[in-house]
């Protein structure tokens, strides 16, 4: 049968997982020509973001937090550290160990690309209306929930690392 010849009914519906997939990556690209202007990638912000809520953290927290090799972190960590956005002190209670935090350039920078991405949100959001963002919300909560639930053999496959950072390649709480 040609291509000509396919009814709708022959048709699948698009793949929930391809269709999140592509929201995620068009929301990123937009969200990445906010951050521009400020000279930080996605990735720094991430990072600015939780050095805000977790202050004192070091390098090798931040590559376990994310997944990343140290080299990695250490890389982004020099960037911003270049830019005069984060600080890095010896710890107090360890003095082999760096702990960062964010300087007053950093904290200025954060709360202008907070106001920025919550602009760039309402604004890919726009096409639901209040209670489909409720309901929107509330499907994805509930899918991160279940995605993030304890997995009976999967903390068993790293076992050095305590059960909220046994999933690998996502950002941990």
């Amino acid at each position: 049968m040609g291509k000509a010849a396919r009814t709708t009914t022959d048709r699948h519906p698009p793949s929930i997982l391809h269709l999140v997939k592509q929201v995620q990556y068009k929301a990123y690209v937009r969200l990445e020509s906010v951050l521009n202007p400020l000279g930080v990638t996605a990735v720094q912000f991430r990072i600015l973001t939780t050095l805000s809520t977790r202050p004192n953290m070091s390098s090798a927290e931040l590559s376990r937090l994310y997944d990343v090799k140290p080299q990695t972190m250490i890389k982004q960590i020099a960037l911003l550290e270049s830019k005069g956005l984060i600080d890095r002190r010896v710890s107090s209670a360890n003095k082999r160990l760096l702990e960062l935090s964010l300087t007053a350039a950093g904290k200025d920078a954060l709360k202008k690309l907070q106001k920025d991405t919550r602009a760039l949100e309402a604004e890919l959001l726009t096409p639901l209306d209040g209670d489909e963002l409720e309901i929107l919300r509330g499907y994805l909560t509930r899918l991160l929930d279940s995605l993030s639930a304890p997995n009976g053999n999967h903390g068993a496959d790293i076992e050095e690392f305590t059960p909220e950072y046994s999933r690998p390649g996502v950002q941990r709480p």
